[in-house]
């Protein structure tokens, strides 16, 4: 879309000043909210575009990107962070229908080897960073799952503890039970038939005398 024209009070158009181009290191920390996945085919694609720059200033053809081209679409057009790189690095956008970026293309014009070694540098920097980030939350995770594990242990222990004293006790109950029921049956035992069994014994006594 093209900038609108303001009047000013001479009479004559004013033209509103292009947008500031973005920075590098803002493209890039854009760059690395993206998905691990996304984030490598990106920042891959990205590197070889001004790397193709630089090898090649003069080929027109390194400096064009289709919108619409199979591969901008793959690695490009969902990264956050990619178009922004593209302009920081010195691409314009052009051509893009109003509210429509489909059939947008970006050129650069003359490239700049310093902004484009910068570029460079800073997508080798922020695959090191992805790394880290990676790194950071697979340790993170597995202290998390440690952490989990030493907590299932302990309950697993605890459990283990009040079973045992809960079969304690329910043994305990049972020997109490058992020892009333004896000492209920000595209480109840018939008199005679204690009488009796004296009686004998001492008979036997007398015989053996």
């Amino acid at each position: 879309a093209l900038p609108i024209s303001m009047p000013t009070r001479s009479g004559k158009a004013k033209v509103p000043p292009p947008p500031a181009r973005p920075t590098i290191a803002e493209a890039v920390g854009i760059l690395l909210q993206n998905e691990a996945a996304v984030f490598q085919v990106a920042t891959e694609t990205l590197f070889k575009i001004v790397q193709n720059i630089v090898a090649h200033p003069e080929e027109p053809k390194y400096r064009t990107l289709k919108r619409s081209s199979d591969a901008f679409g793959a690695k490009l057009a969902h990264a956050k962070g990619a178009v922004r790189f593209l302009k920081a690095v010195g691409f314009v956008e052009e051509g893009a229908a109003e509210g429509s970026s489909a059939d947008g293309v970006f050129t650069m014009a003359t490239p700049e080897p310093e902004l484009l070694a910068t570029g460079k540098a800073a997508l080798k920097e922020a695959v090191k960073e992805m790394q880290r980030m990676k790194e950071a939350a697979r340790s993170a995770e597995n202290a998390a799952a440690a952490q989990r594990l030493a907590d299932l242990r302990e309950v697993s222990k605890q459990n283990y503890a009040k079973r045992d004293a809960d079969a304690q006790a329910e043994r305990d109950r049972i020997m109490k039970i058992a020892e009333i029921d004896k000492w209920e049956k000595e209480r109840q035992k018939d008199p005679k038939d204690r009488k009796s069994t004296r009686l004998n014994s001492s008979h036997r006594c007398i015989s053996y005398a």
